[in-house]
């Protein structure tokens, strides 16, 4: 069982890195973030979760044993698996998904690659009175009284922008997983909205 690499970056993906490590390249599956933070011949350290199946063997790389148990919580609900797990991480933050989980925030949560309102409700349920622990603060936002981080409250004024113009909710979110490297380099709304517009 590989628990982490320790290497240097050989080639780089759109969501996968590939790691030379004494000889040997492994590649492995992140998130946009991460995979955007690194170019070849870096020196890198990932924290790995390695799933195992009959017809495969994936790593999935993180820069925190803190990530990776967040990812390790996901696959543990019913409806996500691996790679839907990663592309939530790779679409909203984690602070702000343990937000949205705590002020049951489902359409913040459906916004994510794959995730339905089934399976949003699903994870509310399952992961609101463990979330606390996992975001390691000392106390939980109260249902009543939410409390929308900035990048929350961005989000969910560029989806209602949006779909004000006739965009589909599919559509937007697509949108979002493509292009998140590019609107993470403006914080501006109105520019996020015209990169959207640009690809949609």
């Amino acid at each position: 069982m590989i628990y982490s690499l320790h290497g240097t970056v050989e080639d780089t993906l759109t969501q996968s890195l590939v790691i030379h490590v004494n000889g040997v390249g492994y590649l492995v599956q992140c998130t946009i973030q991460t995979a955007g933070k690194y170019k070849v011949d870096d020196d890198i350290s990932l924290i790995v979760y390695h799933h195992i199946r009959e017809d495969a063997q994936v790593l999935y790389g993180f820069e925190s044993a803190h990530e990776r148990g967040f990812f390790e919580r996901l696959i543990g609900i019913s409806g996500i698996g691996p790679k839907a797990a990663l592309a939530i991480l790779s679409s909203i933050a984690i602070p702000d998904l343990i937000s949205a989980i705590q002020t049951e925030n489902i359409m913040l949560i459906t916004q994510c690659p794959g995730i339905g309102k089934k399976t949003a409700e699903r994870m509310v349920i399952e992961l609101k009175d463990k979330v606390q622990e996992m975001a390691g603060a000392p106390t939980i936002i109260e249902k009543n009284q939410p409390e929308p981080s900035p990048m929350q409250q961005d989000f969910e004024d560029i989806v209602l922008a949006l779909r004000q113009l006739g965009y589909q909710k599919e559509e937007i979110k697509r949108g979002f997983m493509k292009h998140a490297k590019e609107l993470a380099t403006v914080e501006n709304i109105e520019d996020q909205i015209k990169i959207l517009l640009k690809h949609l």
